[in-house]
C-alpha cells in the first residue's frame, strides 16, 4: 500500500473482526517510519481498545512516541463512555436549571423539564462517535499533526450518522429552542454554549470527512461472500456521501506457502481467491485499488509484527 501520497485523514472502516484496527496501526507505523518528518496520530473510536493490543502498549487517551517513533502518537476514545459523561452533564444542568426557577413552577416549566430530559436520552445513533471526532478537527486546525489515521468503531454508526447528519443537528436545535425560553438563567446559557460548540464540531467533522482533497477511506474486509456483500453496501453508502473510497484491503487470505504444505489450506486459499476475484470485479468500475494480506501464523502485536504485516499487503490483480 502506498506510503508516499498520504492524505490528512485516512479512515479505516469495516465490520468487526476483519482486522481493521491492525491494518490502521500497521499503516500508521509504516508511514511514520517511512516519513520521519511527518507528524502522525493514529486515533481509534473502537471501545475495545484494540489499538493498545496492536501496539502491545497501553495507549489510553493519548500516548506519545508510540513504538519508539517520535513522530507517531496514538489516542483511544470510547465514544459511548465519552458521550454518556456529556449526557450526564446535560442531566445535571437540566435539573439545576429548573431547580433555580422553581419559584415560577407551572405546567409549562414541568413540560419543558421533561422534554429536555427525554431529549438527553434520545440522542441519535452515531452522534457520540462524531462528537468525539471533533478532536480531529481541532488537532488539524492547531497544525499539531500532518496526518491522522482513524480506526472507526465497527458498529457502523458513523456511516449512518453521515447519511443523516440533519437528525443530530435538529436534535441540537430542538434542545436550543427549549433553552432560549430560559436564556436569562445562567445555567441555560452554559448549556447553550456547549450545544453551540457541539454543533460547530459536528459540522467541521462532516466537512473534513467528505473533503476528497483531505480525506480517503480504506475499506477492510475478509475473503468471504458475506463480507463482500457488506462491503458493497458500505461502498454504496460512501458513494452517496461523497466520502472517497480508494483502497480496499482483503485480510486473512491463506498464504501461498501454507497452501503448498496442506491440502485443506490449498482448497481454502483457492476459494478465498475466487471471492477476492468477485471483489475485484465488483469494484473494478469504481477504480478502487484492491490489496490482499495473508493470514498470519501468529497474533499481530508489536511494532515488528505490524511492519511485517504491512509489508505483506499486495496488490491483487486476479487469482493465481
Amino acid at each position: 500500500m502506498e506510503t508516499k501520497a498520504v492524505k490528512q485523514i485516512v479512515i479505516f472502516g469495516g465490520k468487526g473482526g476483519v482486522g481493521k484496527t491492525t491494518a490502521a496501526a500497521a499503516y500508521a507505523l509504516s508511514i511514520a517510519q517511512a516519513q520521519p518528518k511527518r507528524k502522525l496520530l493514529v486515533f481509534s473510536t473502537d471501545p475495545a481498545h484494540s489499538l493498545s493490543d496492536s501496539f502491545a502498549e497501553n495507549i489510553g487517551e493519548l500516548k506519545r512516541s508510540v513504538a519508539g517513533n517520535k513522530n507517531l502518537d496514538a489516542m483511544e476514545i470510547d465514544p459511548g463512555k465519552w458521550f454518556e459523561e456529556l449526557k450526564q452533564r446535560y442531566r445535571s444542568w437540566t435539573d439545576d436549571l429548573f431547580a433555580s426557577i422553581s419559584g415560577r413552577s407551572g405546567m409549562e416549566i414541568q413540560f419543558d423539564r421533561e422534554a429536555m430530559r427525554e431529549l438527553v436520552e434520545l440522542t441519535p445513533p452515531g452522534i457520540d462517535e462524531i462528537a468525539a471526532l471533533g478532536t480531529i478537527s481541532e488537532l488539524l486546525d492547531e497544525d499539531r499533526y500532518d496526518s491522522i489515521v482513524l480506526d472507526t468503531a465497527p458498529t457502523g454508526h458513523l456511516i449512518r450518522f453521515l447519511e443523516l447528519p440533519e437528525v443530530a443537528l435538529s436534535w441540537i436545535r430542538t434542545f436550543m429552542k427549549l433553552l432560549l425560553k430560559y436564556q436569562n438563567v445562567v445555567r441555560a446559557t452554559e448549556v447553550a454554549e456547549e450545544l453551540v460548540a457541539l454543533s460547530k464540531s459536528i459540522k467541521r467533522v462532516l466537512a473534513l470527512l467528505t473533503d476528497q482533497e483531505m480525506c480517503e477511506f480504506v475499506g477492510v474486509a475478509i475473503p468471504e461472500r458475506m463480507s463482500l456483500e457488506e462491503t458493497i453496501d458500505l461502498a454504496k453508502s460512501l458513494e452517496k456521501l461523497k466520502v472517497p473510497l480508494r483502497k480496499l484491503l482483503i485480510n486473512g487470505v491463506v498464504s501461498a506457502d501454507a497452501a503448498k504444505q496442506c491440502r485443506f489450506c490449498k482448497t481454502r486459499r483457492k476459494g478465498q481467491l475466487e471471492v477476492a476475484d468477485e471483489f475485484r470485479k465488483k469494484f473494478r468500475r469504481r477504480s478502487i485499488e484492491l490489496y490482499i494480506a495473508p493470514q498470519q501464523p501468529h497474533e499481530i502485536t508489536g511494532a515488528t509484527a505490524l511492519l511485517n504485516h504491512f509489508e505483506s499487503f499486495a496488490v491483487f490483480a486476479g487469482s493465481e
